[in-house]
Parts: C-alpha cells; sequence; structure tokens
C-alpha cells in the first residue's frame, strides 16, 4: 500500500513539473511598453517622426502626441 502511494505521488510530482515547462513555453514574451519606447528611442537616428513640430534628441522634453523626456523640440 505505502509502495502505490509512492509511486502515485512521484508520478504526480512528474507530471506537475512537466505540465508547468509546458505552461511557460507557451507563454511568449512581450515586452513593456517602457522597454519598447527605449529600443525605439535608441534605434532614433535623431528626429523623431511621430512628431509634427520636429522634435529633437537631447533635450529636457517635449510634447508631441505625447511626452518625450528625453526631446527637445525644434527652433522653428
Amino acid at each position: 500500500m505505502k509502495k502505490n502511494i509512492l509511486k502515485a505521488t512521484v508520478v504526480a510530482a512528474f507530471a506537475l513539473v512537466a505540465g508547468f515547462n509546458v505552461y511557460n513555453s507557451q507563454k511568449s514574451d512581450v515586452m513593456s511598453e517602457l522597454a519598447l519606447a527605449n529600443v525605439e528611442a535608441l534605434a532614433d537616428d535623431g528626429e523623431n517622426p511621430m512628431c509634427e513640430n520636429g522634435c529633437l534628441d537631447n533635450g529636457d522634453g517635449c510634447l508631441c502626441h505625447y511626452w518625450f523626456p528625453t526631446y527637445r523640440e525644434a527652433n522653428l
């Protein structure tokens, strides 16, 4: 009787670990909006294409559709 309980416990533990690994492998890695914004900022060549008034890099902030804390407004 004790051997059967031990076998059932081992099988249940193995199934639990296998199920957890399958669940983790199916989850997709989605970047947070902050991380995605950082990647876009690093890939930018100096001008912000989403900004109509010409926000540029290296500034104290620029408001164009939403706030860009590292941009500055261009002198028009």
